[in-house]
Order: C-alpha cells, then sequence, then structure tokens
C-alpha cells in the first residue's frame, strides 16, 4: 500500500553519468549570485528529506566528480530527490526552480509558531531525589 495520496514529484535528477534518461543540465541551474541565506535553507532542508529509497552504488556529483554523492532517494512526501542534491545546492549554487524553492519556505514557515506539548513526553521521566 502506498502511503502517498499522490505520486512523489521527482526533482534533482541531472544528465550525464550512468543511466541518463534525458535528465536536464545541471550547469544550467548553476547562481553565483542566488542568495545565500536561501541556499542554505533549500541546502539544509534536502538534507533533511526521509529516506524513501536505496541505491546499488554512489553517483558522482557531475561539476566536480565528487564520488560519493549518495546513493539515497530521500522526500518529504511531496517531492523526491537524491541525497546528493543537498550538496548541488550548498557547495555549486545550484538554483532549484521557484516552485520548489516556495514549498521549502512554505514547511519552514508551519514549524515557526507550532505549539510543543512536552505532557506525554515528561511522564516517563523518574522521580529524582
Amino acid at each position: 500500500m502506498n502511503p502517498f495520496e499522490k505520486p512523489l514529484i521527482l526533482i534533482g535528477y541531472w544528465s550525464g553519468g550512468y543511466a541518463d534518461r534525458g535528465w536536464p543540465d545541471v550547469g544550467e541551474f548553476v547562481d553565483e549570485d542566488w542568495d545565500e541565506d536561501e541556499g542554505v535553507d533549500v541546502g539544509l532542508y534536502l538534507r533533511n528529506g526521509l529516506v524513501a529509497r536505496a541505491w546499488m552504488g554512489f553517483s558522482p556529483c557531475r561539476l566536480c566528480d565528487n564520488a560519493t554523492n549518495g546513493n539515497l532517494d530521500l522526500t518529504d512526501g511531496v517531492y523526491i530527490w537524491p541525497e546528493g542534491l543537498a550538496h548541488y545546492v550548498l557547495d555549486h549554487h545550484v538554483r532549484l526552480p521557484r516552485e520548489f524553492i516556495e514549498h521549502v519556505r512554505d514547511r519552514d514557515e508551519l514549524t515557526d509558531e507550532v505549539e510543543v506539548d512536552d505532557r506525554w513526553w515528561r511522564s516517563f521521566a523518574r522521580p529524582t531525589g
């Protein structure tokens, strides 16, 4: 049974390398002038996805040939991306499409003023004294 209501939207697969299936050229997404804070926000978001699937072998970076750029696909329940996508964003200034950046911003805003109920967890603490 698939726990997701809709198919996950794939992002971050690049042309070149093994099994090139006509993906976009990562070089066309490099933006050295991209706002650094926004890039860091997006990169950290990408690092914190949930593991969706694992592959046998690592994908090399198409820009610096980093041979250990990951072997997992991560997800947030809406998008699915290769583990190494954060490397592209953080180390190579790869600016992803506006729709994805807005998605990251919207998800971040969901937790800005989250209310936390810690009573249940505190109920497991042993009395001190």
